[in-house]
């Protein structure tokens, strides 16, 4: 479910640094894992709970916890 996926999304991110966008999909297990993946993080960051940046047009994305959760 998207709400287990969101979870597993803070959990990969818990050391509070930038993790590069694409390593937080996991390939192997096809593309319904990847929506369900991709919303998740939308949900994440539309409560607040993860920031994402791109420094660049077309550069790598990165999403980290937001400074709230990290200061917990």
């Amino acid at each position: 479910s998207v709400r287990e996926q969101m979870t597993h999304v803070l959990r990969c991110l818990k050391g509070g640094e930038y993790v590069a966008f694409d390593l937080l999909f996991d390939l192997e297990h096809g593309v319904p894992k990847l929506v369900v993946t991709f919303i998740a993080i939308l949900e994440l960051a539309k409560e607040y709970l993860v920031e994402i940046q791109q420094s660049e047009t077309l550069g790598n994305i990165y999403v980290r916890t937001s400074r709230a959760i990290t200061a917990e």
